[in-house]
């Protein structure tokens, strides 16, 4: 698979089989992410993999799962992520602001080389912080920022091109059909790409 590929291809997942991550594969994900680029190349990204069942269980407790389909988004038990990547900043080496741009470069990282590698993913932010920080032990001195979980994909979300006419926030609401099938809009290239003056 190439990265075009890879890119075209990475959903959201939300549910999940449950044939365990190797510890060599989440590595990679994570080895992928520290070599991506930083702001003033502090680095201040540290990560927190969970992978035992007890602990994967209290994570997923402490998370919001596809706001637009509650609760038929959130995975249902026995289909939950089977590992999780809790994406952290240690503020003595971080930029006010622009470590936020570290988080999306090192998370879309690990998302295509999941992809790549035939893991699904989905990233989370709307999450318990403090009760996560409890859970992993996160000390002071460093920030949770966000969950990344991960698992074999029991299911493959569908990209749905938008029509060049149809623009809005209704439209671009994903949805679950009768059949529990995801669909995911995405909004028409004619609508994003400005050719040398916005507009144009």
């Amino acid at each position: 698979m190439d990265v075009f590929e890879a890119i075209i291809k990475r959903r959201s997942v939300r549910s999940f089989s449950q044939e365990p991550i190797s510890q060599e594969l989440l590595t990679k994900l994570i080895d992928a992410a520290r070599v991506g680029p930083s702001g003033a190349n502090r680095q201040p990204l540290e990560y927190v993999v969970v992978t035992e069942a007890d602990l994967c269980q209290q994570v997923f407790d402490c998370l919001k799962w596809a706001a637009y389909t509650t609760p038929r988004g959130t995975p249902a038990p026995g289909f939950t992520p089977t590992a999780y990547v809790a994406v952290c900043v240690n503020t003595e080496l971080y930029l006010e602001g622009i470590y936020k741009y570290d988080v999306g470069a090192a998370i879309q990282t690990m998302l295509l080389l999941g992809v790549a590698s035939g893991l699904g993913s989905t990233w989370l932010k709307s999450i318990n912080v403090p009760k996560l920080s409890e859970i992993m032990g996160i000390p002071e001195g460093v920030e949770l920022d966000s969950i990344v979980a991960f698992g074999q994909p029991a299911e493959e979300p569908i990209l749905v091109d938008l029509e060049p006419g149809q623009e809005g926030l209704e439209v671009i609401k994903y949805w679950r059909d009768d059949d529990d099938q995801q669909f995911v809009p995405k909004r028409h290239i004619s609508h994003i790409l400005h050719w040398q003056k916005y507009g144009a």
